[in-house]
């Protein structure tokens, strides 16, 4: 039985992409190799970059799908000009629902400044909570020119690790967590903007571009585990990081404990990994525009990608499991 939401790397490779490729002649190009972003040329011949993301669940989802996608694109050195929401809801889910939900997409939009919006929603019987896919495409380089990673430089993260699954935990289960942790301790959460900046990385993006970075990589699903080693992966290069210099918030870390999950592998929308040949340089200047960001390690020129945690080492992997479903199975 397969784990709800996005199928393992294995999975994705062998009945996805290959299946693709066989069937369709050229259907994948030397730039795709980025699992959910896609390059092409529209029929003026101009280049094209498209990036998609699929949330389940409700406000939260919609706003959250909505910046993924965006996330993704920007990484790649793309501005959004055109954005397609498509939701799949329950058939007994109201209407008061529906608007709730293309109403965080669109704020969301709105707060992007995308210039084109396009949104369905369509009722499936079966089905527990709504699903959005979003998928953004712009003018490939309106940002910046993409460039591949080099083995030795240094990998950045801006932005926290789990921040967001963590959100979707506390909101989920809200009545259970504020019996066992103040209310002081979750408002942080529960306040916090998310069709806003909480979960855009997109200044970010902007800033690292400023300063020089040409090779970004927007974490998601897996949290930044798996998004270290697609970034590897993606540059045929091996990573080392340090644990300790993993960006954490204190609320993620207490919610994560109370599910006993890892926040390292939990849904991580509103974080970014850079790489840089001069770290230091990079930070400095995304300190200067505002933007949390530290060196949690470095690109390699071999095929390991580990973890360091003082003397233990764990080996990464590609993209598994979500630590959001096993605590909701757990909870």
């Amino acid at each position: 039985m397969l784990d709800c939401g996005k199928v393992t790397d294995t999975i994705y490779k062998r009945s996805v992409r290959k299946v693709i490729e066989r069937k369709v002649s050229g259907a994948v190009s030397q730039g795709d190799a980025i699992r959910d972003i896609g390059h092409f040329k529209s029929k003026s011949g101009n280049p094209i970059a498209a990036a998609t993301a699929v949330l389940s669940g409700d406000n939260l989802a919609s706003a959250g799908a909505v910046h993924l996608a965006v996330n993704r694109l920007a990484t790649v050195g793309s501005r959004p000009s055109l954005v397609n929401i498509q939701i799949i809801v329950p058939e007994d889910l109201s209407e008061k629902s529906i608007k709730e939900l293309v109403g965080a997409a669109a704020e969301s939009c709105e707060m992007l400044q995308i210039a084109s919006v396009q949104a369905d929603v369509t009722a499936a019987a079966g089905l527990k909570e709504p699903m959005i896919t979003v998928m953004a495409s712009g003018e490939s380089g309106s940002l910046f020119e993409s460039e591949k990673a080099c083995a030795d430089q240094d990998i950045i993260m801006a932005g926290y690790t789990g921040g967001y699954g963590a959100a979707k935990l506390t909101f989920a289960n809200e009545a259970e967590l504020e019996n066992h942790f103040n209310s002081v301790f979750l408002s942080p959460i529960l306040e916090a903007d998310y069709t806003g900046d909480a979960i855009s990385t997109v200044k970010a993006v902007e800033a690292a571009a400023a300063a020089g970075v040409r090779t970004m990589y927007a974490c998601g699903e897996g949290g930044v585990y798996s998004a270290v080693w697609e970034l590897a992966e993606n540059a045929g290069l091996g990573a080392r990081i340090q644990l300790k210099k993993v960006p954490l918030k204190q609320e993620t870390v207490e919610i994560c404990d109370y599910f006993n999950i890892s926040p390292y592998q939990l849904l991580s929308v509103g974080a970014v990994l850079l790489t840089a040949t001069h770290g230091q340089k990079v930070l400095a200047e995304l300190a200067a525009a505002g933007i949390p960001a530290v060196i949690i390690g470095h690109l390699t020129d071999d095929n390991d990608r580990v973890v360091l945690n003082e003397e233990e080492v764990r080996f990464l992997e590609p993209f598994r499991y979500e630590s959001l479903n096993q605590a909701k199975s757990e909870s």
